[in-house]
């Protein structure tokens, strides 16, 4: 029996968008009320909850969670409506265009969460 490699790629990106949409389904209410506890939204108040380890973790995971919920929706998107062969071109540079611009989201935000001391 011959196997293809990359067989159950489709698969795994369905439970990657999944497993995403869940974290962040939860990430989202237990966000919400630890802002809500943490008092008046000032800076301090902010800044306060963004220095704990935990919540810094949690928000890059979160982060990391959305852009690949997104990067899975867009590569879709992009096979579903981009399919024709003169396409392929056009499909892999809109392919390069939002990794690169979503490594930089990540990058970015790493950058502005590890900066709070």
């Amino acid at each position: 029996m011959r196997r293809v490699g990359g067989s159950h790629r489709g698969l795994d990106m369905w439970l990657l968008q999944r497993a995403s949409a869940v974290y962040m389904a939860l990430f989202l209410p237990v966000f919400l009320v630890c802002t809500l506890c943490s008092g008046p939204l000032d800076y301090a108040a902010w800044r306060g909850l963004f220095e704990a380890l935990a919540m810094k973790v949690a928000t890059f995971l979160f982060v990391a969670a959305m852009l690949a919920h997104a990067w899975i929706g867009l590569r879709e998107i992009f096979i579903d409506y981009l399919h024709c062969a003169r396409c392929t071109l056009l499909r892999l540079s809109l392919y390069f265009a939002f990794a690169v611009l979503y490594l930089a989201c990540l990058v970015w935000t790493v950058d502005i969460l590890w900066s709070v001391r």
